[in-house]
């Protein structure tokens, strides 16, 4: 049933587009509304989610960390806790055991390699029993954050919360994230409602519910997903860092910079990835124009990012 729910719905979703496309075509605002989304929520994820909830690689201010929050809800992809909680587990363990979704870890042969890329696409997001476990346990210990931050249980979703002493004690953050069934309903409601809007008619409704709601979290939840599959597999190791990850153009593009995916291993605490003058990293622009703008601040950067020119060493065997 939840493999139904998180992949089921969201490709019969994409393949309802795919039909639609081949019947229909797409019109110009339909383009629009899933392109428009795509962006909103892929820069909840990457901006918000990741650099700067897990990673606290620059300050902002409450309202858009509250946008942050939402937007990245808004993909379906967990809480803003709980990814957090997984990512800094990855980094602490990248591609070593405790790695909640290597695709390299313990990989032989083809066959295994090949396992492991789909275990790390999606498989593995439905068997951690942490994600499913992970809201009910933050639910229980909403008065006492403490409490939990000092348990010494090792069952794997206490140790994911053992991860966030920052976030944990940010009490207005915790309630907004308490909320994330509803920004996930959001995500689908907005397009469904520009549509009607633009279309004036339910079945324009329907078609911004298709392309802005269903199409759109697809392509966000495999292409995000595709960070920790093919950003270990496929690309370029620019430096040496103690695991497999790599760089990948193609992918920097689609996540708005996370393809730059051994910059970042290299330099995880860094709100910019872009180390040579023609790699394109949208969420860091975004996040230096905010600063300009003077709503972010604090942001951390490599002081000397001569190491990207080492020869990259192996990573160790696993």
């Amino acid at each position: 049933m939840v493999l139904f729910v998180v992949q089921g719905l969201p490709l019969l979703g994409f393949c309802a587009g795919v039909w639609l496309f081949l019947r229909e075509g797409i019109r110009a605002w339909e383009l629009g509304l899933l392109v428009g989304m795509y962006l909103l929520t892929m820069t909840g994820i990457e901006v918000g989610f990741h650099r700067y909830f897990a990673h606290r690689t620059f300050e902002t201010t409450r309202p858009l960390r509250a946008l942050f929050l939402i937007l990245g809800s808004m993909a379906g992809q967990g809480s803003a806790l709980l990814w957090s909680a997984v990512h800094r587990t990855h980094h602490a363990h990248t591609d070593q055991p405790g790695d909640p979704h290597s695709p390299v870890l313990g990989r032989r042969g083809a066959w295994d390699k090949l396992r492991g890329f789909l275990w790390s696409q999606f498989l593995w997001y439905l068997d951690v029993p942490a994600i499913s476990r992970f809201g009910r346990l933050l639910d229980q210990h909403r008065a006492s954050p403490a409490a939990l931050l000092a348990m010494k249980e090792k069952e794997q979703t206490h140790r994911f919360a053992r991860t966030l002493p920052d976030l944990l004690r940010d009490e207005p953050l915790v309630r907004l994230n308490q909320h994330y069934g509803t920004w996930v309903l959001l995500g689908f409601a907005l397009p469904t409602l520009v549509g009607g809007l633009v279309t004036g008619s339910w079945a324009g409704a329907l078609r911004g519910f298709i392309w802005g709601g269903l199409v759109r979290y697809y392509l966000v939840q495999q292409i995000t997903f595709a960070i920790n599959s093919v950003g270990h597999t496929v690309g370029v190791r620019s430096t040496s860092t103690r695991d497999h990850s790599r760089n990948n153009g193609v992918m920097a593009v689609l996540t708005l910079g996370a393809g730059w995916h051994n910059n970042h291993h290299a330099f995880p605490g860094s709100a910019r990835v872009d180390f040579r003058w023609w790699q394109v990293d949208l969420g860091g622009l975004l996040i230096r124009l905010l600063a300009r703008l003077g709503l972010a601040w604090n942001l951390h950067v490599p002081s000397r990012p001569t190491p990207l020119a080492r020869t990259p060493r192996a990573p160790d065997s696993v």
